[in-house]
């Protein structure tokens, strides 16, 4: 897939032909090594309520085993240190030409023989209503691969409207909520190395699919943000954080969903 020098002057420019930015080597393998020891011991002391677990009730589930941590912003300094990382928030700046709002960090451990999450757009959650609503920063912890399940993103996407998910495969997906790409829409996938890290839009089709590796995880730590012209935003993300660190109260949406359903829980 093609990827966009950051030291190059058409980073917006690239990301609004593909709707996605695969930036290589944006943060260095010594702090890539720090935030995977701090969530390693995230993992080992706990945190009541913020340890997201799914109850499909699998014999095996390793997302009990290792769950996904959402909103570890909140009371972990290293966490909002990087959500709030000038090496992201400039590219995002950027890409969403707007001011950020930090909304959101999320850490996924993905062991081996996890399943995936079904392709979907982010801002059918967030519900920002600037523009494409939403911008994910996504940073690989590790090596991502097709063999471990590395998240796939579908070109030109960002460009349609918000589409009513149907029903994903509970064999292969943890989440049921599935966009499938449109006809003459294909996805790629990412392969990223530690540090790598992938920008893309609030209306942008994305997923990943499961991991089939017998020895490799893929760990990552996602940040979301919306821009300054967004005035509204789903309420589980408040509060937002402006880039200076202070909190930012948004209006909770008053229009809805365009599904005619609402779509809770952490995303």
């Amino acid at each position: 897939m093609p990827v966009a020098d950051p030291r190059s002057n058409g980073l917006r420019a690239f990301y609004e032909e593909n709707g996605y930015l695969l930036i290589r080597g944006l943060i260095p393998r010594d702090e890539i090594e720090q935030i995977r020891d701090r969530f390693e011991q995230i993992w080992r002391e706990g945190q009541e309520g913020y340890l997201w677990r799914d109850d499909s009730g699998e014999v095996v589930n390793h997302c009990e085993k290792y769950p996904r941590i959402v909103h570890p912003q909140r009371f972990d300094a290293l966490s909002r240190q990087y959500l709030l990382d000038p090496r992201i928030t400039d590219v995002v700046r950027e890409l969403l030409d707007d001011e950020p709002l930090a909304a959101q960090t999320m850490y996924y451990w993905k062991p081996p023989g996890t399943k995936g999450q079904a392709l979907h757009q982010d801002n059918l959650y967030l519900q920002a209503e600037s523009g494409e609503g939403c911008m994910a920063a996504w940073l690989a912890i590790d090596r991502a691969t097709e063999e471990n399940g590395c998240i796939r993103v579908v070109p030109g996407s960002h460009r349609l409207e918000l589409q009513c998910p149907e029903e994903a495969d509970a064999e292969r997906f943890q989440f049921l909520n599935y966009v499938p790409p449109p006809e003459g829409f294909t996805e790629v996938a990412c392969v990223m190395e530690p540090g790598d890290c992938l920008f893309f839009g609030g209306h942008t089709i994305h997923g990943s699919d499961p991991n089939r590796s017998a020895t490799e995880s893929r760990r990552s730590l996602i940040c979301h943000y919306i821009g300054t012209r967004s005035k509204e935003c789903a309420g589980f993300y408040n509060p937002l954080l402006a880039m200076d660190g202070r909190e930012v109260i948004a209006e909770s949406p008053t229009m809805g969903s365009p599904c005619g359903v609402s779509f809770d829980g952490p995303h």
